[in-house]
């Protein structure tokens, strides 16, 4: 069922003025969850109403910055779920390599860096060698600037890598937080990319995009994921979030091979 919210003139005016502020395309957000989320930001700042919200944010940077991050979703950490995603990849990209010496890999609302920083990790201890490709790709800038940095990554963030990658792919800062090495860097090319609009990066073996297409409208989903058939060679993978599924997903030509993991069919 398609979620929707009455289109009220002052949240339309405001989600106009917000798109500018933040660089960021809402038209394929649901509104729904968008004013919920916003809402919350509004309660604990005790402002009144979507016009006073937007001279808020018109005068505070730091309001800004928040609201972007609420709406973006910028929450993310390495070696996330490794039951769920690091220990397939693990089975998977040494089924992969049997087929083609070098792999492409789409990491898709890359937020942070996390993923494919932890991808680059995977990839490296099965296959130090390999010149394989990693593109990484995200819609907010400001985010993405800092996912190419690749620093300031916080202790919770870091948790769930083994301790022998921990010493192996990171340096510990003065402050307590982490950046990945230069190496590592490397292994990534960082891309602003609308999924919505924007074309796909072509022939990729393996594609994460986990809990990004949940927040987009019914319509949005459905180009995108039609984008991921075309962008992705046959045999190639799909991973999404734990509480993401995909309807209909054979007639899009996707085969699931277990829980939020796809495979395009050959």
């Amino acid at each position: 069922m398609k979620e929707s919210v009455p289109e009220d003139p002052q949240w339309m005016a405001f989600r106009r003025s917000l798109e500018k502020a933040i660089g960021v395309p809402l038209a394929q957000h649901k509104d729904a969850q968008m004013t919920r989320r916003l809402a919350s930001v509004m309660t604990r700042r005790s402002i009144d109403g979507w016009p006073a919200f937007e001279k808020a944010i018109a005068a505070d940077q730091k309001l800004l910055e928040d609201v972007r991050d609420t709406l973006t979703i910028n929450v993310s950490e390495f070696w996330r779920q490794p039951e769920r995603c690091v220990e397939r990849q693990k089975e998977w990209i040494p089924r992969l390599l049997a087929g083609r010496k070098q792999l492409k890999f789409w990491s898709a609302g890359c937020s942070i860096g996390c993923e494919p920083y932890s991808l680059a990790m995977i990839l490296n201890e099965i296959d130090p060698t390999g010149a394989h490709s990693i593109v990484a790709t995200d819609v907010d800038v400001p985010i993405l600037n800092r996912a190419r940095e690749g620093k300031g990554y916080l202790a919770s963030e870091v948790r769930s890598v083994p301790a022998p990658l921990v010493k192996k792919y990171f340096i510990e800062e003065p402050a307590g937080t982490f950046r990945v090495t230069e190496e590592l860097k490397r292994r990534i090319t960082f891309r602003r990319q609308d999924l919505p609009s924007d074309p796909y990066p072509q022939d990729s073996d393996l594609i994460p995009c986990r809990n990004v297409v949940i927040y987009f409208t019914d319509e949005a989903k459905t180009h995108i994921y039609n984008g991921f058939a075309k962008a992705w060679r046959p045999g190639g993978l799909l991973f999404i979030g734990g509480s993401e599924m995909i309807m209909r997903s054979r007639d899009i030509g996707f085969r699931s091979a277990g829980t939020n993991l796809y495979l395009r069919a050959a």
